[in-house]
Parts: structure tokens; C-alpha cells; sequence
């Protein structure tokens, strides 16, 4: 009879994702990710696979998420098409200068740092990212638009990272609403 699973995989997958997301998968030992978990290597990989499958549950909570959320509130059509991109773009101002935003997007640190050497990382980014410009699509009913808008937001995103000032932040977030 197997032995019954003596952890909560929901806080798992939380300290999975932000262990990934603070070091990057290179970055990450099993020593960090065994510290992170409280779980041992042999119940990580019997319950989530090796490194890279955790690395893909991690970017895989992540969606589940941060992504989630941002698509929730671009779909809100109790908001105006101009508030729904303002509060897109307000996420990158909000974070400037603080340890959250200098961790990054993990959907834009996974595509910088993996997806070019793994076809599974570059599905899971580029379907995230598909996620959100066709809900930007939907909020502003205009598909070049969109390609735009997810492309300034995203930029936004790896800016904040680098350490890029809140004031050229909020320019960009304007030009940005000045498209629509």
C-alpha cells in the first residue's frame, strides 16, 4: 500500500514557484528548492519530477495565478476598456523600486532564461503570454493594439527588474493609454 502524501501541495507549488522565481531555474539547487518545500529530494520527485518538471509546475502556478488574475481584470466589463490597460499597466509602476518587482515576471525571467533551450518552457510562456494579449484584445476590441499594449507591459515588466526608475515607468504607461 503506498504511503499517503504528508504534505499540502498547494504550499508546495507556492514555494516551487517562488524559489524558481526568485533564483531562475539555474539559480536553483535542490538544496534551495529541499529548503524552500521542507520536502526531501525523493518525495520531491516522487510526488512533481525532476528539477525541470518543477520548474514547469512552477511556472504552470504561476499562470495559474498571477496570469489568472491579470486576465480576470482585463475580461472585467464592468470596467471601462482605458481603466482595465491603466491597472494593466499600473502593476510595473506599483513595483518599481521594491523586492517584488525586482524579482521580475517569471513568465519574462522563464523566457530570457529557458525557453530558448526548452520547447516545454517556451509552450508554457508562450501560452501564458497568448492568454494575456487576447485578453487585452478583448478589453480594447483591437488585436494590433494588443500586440502592443503586451509588448509595452511586458517591457515594462523586465525594466522594473533592471531597476528602472518609477518616472519612466508612468511615461510609458501613458504613452501606452494615449494608444487607445
Amino acid at each position: 500500500m503506498a504511503r499517503q502524501r504528508e504534505f499540502d501541495a498547494d504550499v508546495v507549488l507556492d514555494a516551487l514557484r517562488n524559489v524558481f522565481w526568485e533564483h531562475g531555474y539555474e539559480g536553483t539547487s535542490y538544496a534551495d528548492i529541499m529548503a524552500a518545500t521542507g520536502l526531501k529530494k525523493g518525495s520531491l520527485y516522487a510526488a512533481f519530477g525532476d528539477k525541470r518538471a518543477l520548474y514547469h509546475k512552477a511556472i504552470a502556478r504561476y499562470d495559474d495565478q498571477i496570469v489568472s488574475a491579470g486576465v480576470k481584470m482585463l475580461r472585467n466589463e464592468t470596467l471601462s476598456p482605458r481603466r482595465r490597460i491603466e491597472n494593466l499597466m499600473n502593476g510595473p509602476v506599483e513595483t518599481a523600486g521594491t523586492r517584488e518587482g525586482r524579482l521580475g515576471c517569471l513568465l519574462c525571467n522563464a523566457a530570457t532564461d529557458q525557453a530558448s533551450l526548452d520547447p516545454a518552457t517556451e509552450n508554457a510562456v508562450t501560452q501564458s503570454m497568448a492568454r494575456m494579449r487576447e485578453a487585452i484584445s478583448f478589453a480594447i476590441k483591437d488585436a494590433e493594439k494588443a500586440d502592443h499594449i503586451l509588448a509595452a507591459y511586458f517591457g515594462a515588466r523586465v525594466l522594473v527588474k533592471a531597476g528602472m526608475q518609477k518616472e519612466m515607468l508612468k511615461t510609458i504607461r501613458d504613452q501606452t493609454l494615449a494608444i487607445l
